[in-house]
């Protein structure tokens, strides 16, 4: 009986199951990207107005159904396929105004020559209100013409127990290593002590004051009122701090395993004083074997830094006043003057604060 049963509802669905393979396919929603309308081949930025704004117009993104939509110009250096954008300037209508002041600051970190004329290229990113992924727009060229930027790089100083010079503010303090792309991102790598310490913008000044408040962000004495509270350093060791003023956050996390002690770290090249025939010794800190430092006068030219006086263990970039070399890099480029050189042989940073 219950075998009956089976057989008659089966013959009954039977004419459903068929009728499923009729049935319609859900479609596929299309979406079309915001985009560029009408971008102009090359921006000449000449820095005589400081309140100049660079107005891009783009495209209304179509995600396929309502809803809001915010719109960011993004720029990268060619051949980077975006992989580190620097975001120029946002909107939720589809007018988006640029500083052109920020503009020139950005191209010059992406390795435009201060005053010359280099390609960059630019895209648009499409954020929705609702649940749905970023639309790209296609990159585009553009030719970028910059000024010599007379604003003068902001340079950051360690101070506290936790630090080389503790809490003597006029010490020659270990600087932040400024990131040469992201010029409000600074990383430090190397050994603290337990307790804390604070960030100091001026050495011989105690504002403005970097520390925190609640652990998490960054918090800032300019002058004038409560100074911060500082950054803690729960046990003696190795770490890496991380200071971006782009988003007011900081981090420190331990390091996993300290890297090799060099008897020498020296600079070498045609803006040292040896040229490329010999190093010029630096200095570690006591506190930190890792952390090297010479006060040198350069010429215009290039210079790497290098151990033991040998090429066997040589670190390079192609960024000039701070950036991130490594082995057998290039040579980085320097302009006359007399500095004070920073180079921390842990992560390859390195810093050049003009005197």
């Amino acid at each position: 009986m219950r075998l009956l049963t089976k057989i008659i509802l089966m013959a009954f669905m039977l004419p459903l199951f068929l009728a499923c393979d009729g049935l319609d396919q859900p479609p596929i929603i299309s979406q079309t990207p915001s985009a560029l309308v009408s971008p102009p081949s090359s921006i000449t930025l000449n820095g005589t107005d400081l309140e100049e704004v660079i107005v891009f117009n783009v495209s209304t993104a179509d995600f396929g159904t309502e809803t809001g939509v915010t719109y960011t110009v993004q720029m990268d250096r060619p051949g980077n396929d975006f992989a580190s954008p620097v975001d120029l300037g946002s909107s939720t209508s589809t007018t988006i105004e640029v500083s052109a002041e920020e503009l020139n600051r950005r191209a010059i970190s992406k390795g435009i020559v201060p005053g010359e004329t280099g390609p960059m290229e630019f895209r648009v990113r499409s954020v929705p209100t609702r649940n749905l992924s970023a639309l790209l727009s296609e990159p585009v060229s553009i030719s970028i013409s910059t000024f010599a930027d007379a604003e003068v790089l902001r340079n950051l100083f360690l101070v506290g127990e936790a630090t080389a010079r503790g809490w003597d503010n006029n010490n020659n303090n270990p600087p932040l290593f400024r990131d040469p792309e992201n010029l409000d991102l600074y990383i430090y790598t190397g050994y603290f002590s337990t307790g804390g310490f604070k960030v100091l913008e001026v050495l011989g000044q105690w504002q403005p004051q970097y520390g925190t408040n609640d652990g998490s962000t960054i918090s800032v004495n300019e002058g004038g009122g409560s100074d911060p509270d500082v950054f803690s350093v729960p046990s003696n060791g190795y770490y890496t701090f991380t200071f971006d003023l782009s988003t007011n956050s900081f981090s420190l996390e331990p390091l996993a395993a300290e890297a090799t002690s060099f008897a020498t770290v020296g600079i070498i090249g045609s803006g040292t004083a040896e040229g490329w025939d010999a190093s010029t010794a630096m200095t570690a800190l006591q506190f930190d074997a890792h952390i090297w430092n010479i006060t040198a006068t350069l010429s215009d030219g290039e210079m790497k830094f290098r151990a033991n006086d040998a090429w066997d263990i040589n670190w390079g970039s192609n960024t000039e006043i701070s950036g991130k070399a490594s082995q057998d890099g290039p040579n980085i480029p320097v302009s006359a003057g007399t500095y004070n050189i920073w180079f921390n042989s842990l992560d390859g940073r390195y810093i050049l604060l003009e005197n």
